[in-house]
């Protein structure tokens, strides 16, 4: 058997190599595709490197010529016919396709494990540093590549510069906040739902919101709970609205829920506290779902906890995609150390982060998200 490395710039060309050497009964053993200089896949030549095996076959003897048959000449290799020369094609068209799809599947976990090598110290540590904060593996990939491509190659070896063009990518990403805000003049209620799972703090969340707005912004507040299949969570809302001077009211259906709000037209903003549902029951989802359209709020926030694996994150994402989130809140950021998933989050959703709560003291612990103080956060050192 006769082994052979062919090299080009295209994997078709590479295959034509091949052809036009070995023939078509050439056999591909392996494909790579590799980048010559530079770092991290930039300033570098794309290469395509085929491997390919034919049999060493013996040329057949010559058959005997008995009497005075006539025997046809061989065939000109410029007298291929069209049908054969087509075929040719379409094999390899085939083959190609397959291994382009082969070779990129293949790539995308080669040419980054490769990639990461060969970056600049600084960035190799910052790439750390985001994974260690558990930032998505690809979306760090992708913040880093961003970063290198924007600043000019005398500055990829800068700690400092590299570091700051590092977090001024990350807070693109994070956006603006957007809080529960209100017109100077006129009527602009907005009515708020809180949704999310079990044991996030939904309702000790709506309880510190009501609180902030009634006392520190001097708005009518008017808070409706929906939570009834947790009685303490019912009397734990009644007692802060009694602290707080403000109206709570509980409901058990949909309808209740809307007449509620209606009775509640004299109120700058009405807080919706909706019972904390598993986002592996469907039937809860969708008994949820008929609350909210019920209610029609004005933003619909998404609780969830800064303590809870991403992996988990994800499936909450995946099980409210039905509801039309607007925001997101995040609590416990006293509880966790890592906060690379509220970055993974924002961008995974698209939604921009409304509050955070640091702590379980009404009012005091919570506050608008802070971009850039969550920055720091993702990229300090473990």
């Amino acid at each position: 058997m006769r082994v052979k490395r062919y090299i080009a710039e295209t994997l078709q060309d590479a295959m034509i190599k091949v052809k036009m050497d070995m023939g078509k009964d050439a056999v591909i053993l392996h494909t790579r595709k590799f980048k010559e200089g530079g770092f991290f896949g930039f300033f570098g030549k794309v290469m395509f490197e085929v491997t390919a095996a034919v049999e060493d076959v013996p040329p057949a003897a010559p058959a005997p010529i008995s009497g005075g048959e006539s025997v046809n000449p061989p065939r000109s290799l410029a007298a291929v016919s069209d049908d054969e020369e087509a075929e040719d094609k379409l094999g390899l068209h085939e083959e190609i396709q397959e291994m382009k799809s082969m070779i990129n599947e293949m790539m995308s976990q080669m040419e980054s494990a490769q990639d990461l090598k060969i970056l600049p110290k600084p960035l190799q540590r910052l790439h750390q540093i985001l994974i260690d904060n558990e930032v998505d593996d690809k979306l760090s990939r992708k913040i880093i590549k961003e970063v290198l491509r924007q600043l000019p190659q005398e500055d990829v070896s800068d700690c400092e510069v590299v570091k700051n063009s590092l977090e001024q990518h990350i807070l693109k990403l994070l956006k603006k906040p957007r809080p529960i805000s209100f017109k100077r003049k006129g009527l602009n209620q907005q009515s708020i739902a809180l949704v999310g799972p079990t044991g996030v703090g939904k309702t000790t969340t709506i309880a510190k919101m009501a609180a902030t707005f009634s006392i520190v912004d001097k708005k009518k507040v008017a808070l409706i709970t929906a939570d009834t299949y947790r009685v303490a969570a019912v009397e734990q809302l009644k007692t802060y609205g009694e602290i707080i001077g403000i109206p709570v009211e509980v409901v058990y259906t949909p309808r209740e829920l809307a007449n509620a709000i209606s009775r509640y037209t004299d109120k700058d903003l009405v807080l919706i506290d909706t019972a904390g549902r598993s986002h592996k029951n469907n039937e809860q989802m969708t008994e949820l779902k008929s609350f909210l359209d019920a209610a029609e709020p004005s933003d619909i926030f998404l609780v969830l906890s800064a303590t809870t694996k991403y992996k988990d994150m994800l499936e909450i994402i995946d099980s409210y995609s039905d509801i039309p989130i607007t925001r997101l809140v995040f609590t416990k950021l006293d509880e966790t150390s890592t906060f690379g998933p509220i970055l993974n989050v924002v961008s995974k959703t698209q939604k921009c982060l409304s509050y955070v709560t640091v702590g379980q003291n009404v009012p005091d612990d919570i506050e608008i998200a802070d971009p850039v103080k969550i920055v720091k956060m993702i990229t300090r050192e473990r």
